[in-house]
């Protein structure tokens, strides 16, 4: 999390060292981990160098001032606002099934009306501890938008289309695991990134067929397309 707090501000080991009054070689080791010879004093140093702070960083620190779940919550608030131009609503945590045995509400769920109906399924990623799991839950998830939608036609309303994508926080660990498994995740994320990006920002451009991957910032101020060809 150092690590990826001084990336994003685009500053060097050696300005962030000098920023906290700490040699290079004991920045670059914190990096990797530190021991537990590294006292409490230095990590704090450290994080204010690069505009964090060590509680932030602790992960059984008490959460008084911020809810436990503030990274995910800052890229739902990411999602949300970025449909807005895009002419989407949103349901945040909105259960899409009622299978007690399966039911899981939605990271976002967007909708829009045009000619047809659009719903998207916008699923946040913070960090991947089983990948697999993920991916397997995720076509079930689509279904039961799908199921969701039809549900809430009315009339003479045209059939819904629904599609979804994954929102990524670009850590530098997210990232190598994209890099190193590439084929595996465009096989199951084939579609644009930067077309879902349009799709959400842009009222004209229609919901896009196939799933794809976008990141959200390490600072949760922006949405980019992966690229996973």
């Amino acid at each position: 999390m150092l690590r990826d707090a001084r990336t994003a501000q685009r500053v060097t080991q050696q300005r962030a060292s000098q920023r906290a009054g700490l040699s290079q070689s004991t920045w670059s080791y914190l990096e990797i981990g530190g021991d537990g010879r590294t006292t409490l004093a230095t990590w704090n140093c450290a994080a204010l160098a690069v505009g964090g702070r060590l509680d932030a960083y602790v992960r059984r620190a008490s959460a008084a001032d911020a809810p436990r779940d503030a990274v995910h919550l800052r890229n739902q608030e990411l999602i949300i606002r970025t449909a807005l131009d895009g002419g989407w609503s949103a349901l945040p945590e909105q259960q899409i099934d009622r299978q007690a045995a399966t039911s899981r509400s939605a990271d976002v769920l967007l909708h829009r009306r045009r000619a047809s109906p659009e719903y998207a399924l916008v699923e946040v990623v913070d960090w991947f501890d089983d990948v697999g799991r993920v991916v397997r839950d995720w076509d079930r998830r689509l279904a039961a938008v799908e199921g969701y939608a039809i549900a809430r036609m009315l009339g003479d309303d045209v059939m819904p289309i629904t599609g979804g994508c994954w929102v990524v926080r670009a850590t530098q660990r997210n990232r190598r695991l994209l890099a190193e498994h590439r084929h595996f995740f465009h096989a199951r994320f084939p579609g644009s990134g930067r077309t879902w990006l349009q799709a959400l920002t842009d009222r004209g451009h229609s919901l896009p067929a196939q799933p794809a991957m976008l990141w959200a910032s390490v600072s949760g101020e922006r949405l980019f397309p992966a690229r996973l060809r």
